[in-house]
């Protein structure tokens, strides 16, 4: 049931509809208003074949997981603390989940999302006092 809740809240959210009555835009494009120099996700996690997508979602959320860890852990928030190179969450995956199956991987991702949601007040009180977040 959560996955058909997921999966009809995005494409509500996308709807052309909904887009256009919010004036929403997608785009491919990424601009930040902060930390303009953020390391490029690598290019082969873009170019996963359809079945294995989920595996950069865990991957990003690893790495998402990990700045927020290093930005607590050093109490200051600049943007090579907080977007380091990607490296450590693809040596993480690679190390940890590399084998497991859609239901690992699944119980991967909210995992690291959990923990990302125990550090992002922390870390962006630090970052807001530094005008990163």
């Amino acid at each position: 049931m959560k996955k058909r809740a997921y999966i009809l809240a995005a494409a509500i959210a996308t709807s052309p509809a909904i887009t256009s009555a919010q004036g929403l835009v997608p785009t491919i494009e990424s601009e930040f208003d902060f930390c303009q120099d953020r390391p490029v996700e690598p290019e082969w996690m873009s170019e996963l074949p359809s079945r294995e997508k989920y595996k950069r979602l865990v991957i990003q959320t690893i790495y998402r997981a990990q700045g927020l860890e290093r930005v607590v852990e050093a109490q200051e928030c600049s943007c090579e603390t907080r977007f380091p190179p990607w490296d450590a969450a693809v040596q993480h995956f690679n190390d940890n989940f590399l084998g497991g199956d859609r239901n690992a991987l699944r119980e991967a991702e909210e995992e690291h999302l959990d923990r990302f949601n125990e550090l992002r007040s922390t870390a962006r009180e630090i970052c807001e006092a530094e005008g990163l977040w």
